[in-house]
């Protein structure tokens, strides 16, 4: 659509407006972007634009973490997109899919990638899930 094996690049409010429709002009110009990448013409998906995605379902369009780990599952799945750091993603998902934090398992899957061997929060929540070391404000 934009060149003979070009890279376009999505930006949140395009992938959002194509996933949830909810505007008159935006929303089909974004599907028709969206249709018109193929796998020798993609579009590149970063992982600031996920975790802006997934909370902008979740938060602002009211629906539940499933549903939006769903739709994540199903753009990891799409053969017309490139993500950043695919291989990342792809644990991410895997860890959100067992409870945590889709944001937190992000940041886990790149700390596994560099090998990053130990983690330090101020995140219960997240250190329980996810094995990181509390870190100790005192």
């Amino acid at each position: 659509m934009f060149g003979p094996n070009s890279l376009t690049g999505i930006d949140t409010n395009v992938l959002i407006r194509a996933l949830v429709g909810d505007d008159e002009q935006q929303s089909p110009a974004a599907q028709r972007v969206l249709a018109g990448l193929t796998p020798d013409d993609p579009g590149l998906i970063t992982q600031v634009t996920l975790v802006e995605t997934f909370w902008l379902l979740h938060r602002t369009y009211g629906l539940d973490r499933e549903t939006c780990l769903g739709i994540l599952h199903a753009l990891v799945e799409t053969d017309s997109l490139e993500f950043e750091d695919g291989e990342s993603v792809v644990r991410a998902l895997a860890l959100a899919d067992e409870g945590a934090d889709f944001a937190d398992a992000l940041i886990q899957s790149t700390m596994e990638l560099f090998g990053v061997t130990s983690t330090v929060t101020f995140d219960r929540r997240a250190a329980d899930r996810l094995g990181w070391t509390i870190l100790d404000p005192t």
